[in-house]
């Protein structure tokens, strides 16, 4: 077997499993003040012109107050480009 079909194999249980949940990310509510907080924060990014190095400057420090692990920051990448 070689590593492309390996690769589709695993792509396809992927799909699978994401169509069983039948949610993508846009799908999921999150509460009021969250959104609300949420969108003060990317529109402040945004609205600094920060250049791509302090963008991820930026997103590294909000990832790092979530305490998020590298294995977990790794696979909601991982869903976050399936979904766009």
């Amino acid at each position: 077997m070689t590593q492309d079909e390996l690769r589709n194999i695993i792509r396809t249980e992927i799909k699978e499993v994401m169509s069983e949940e039948g949610k993508g990310l846009e799908d999921y509510k999150l509460p009021a003040q969250a959104e609300r907080y949420l969108n003060k924060a990317v529109d402040a990014i945004k609205g600094a012109n920060l250049n791509r190095k302090r963008q991820v400057a930026a997103l590294a420090r909000i990832v790092k107050a979530l305490n998020l692990d590298k294995s977990d920051l790794i696979r909601y990448f991982a869903k976050i480009k399936r979904g766009l």
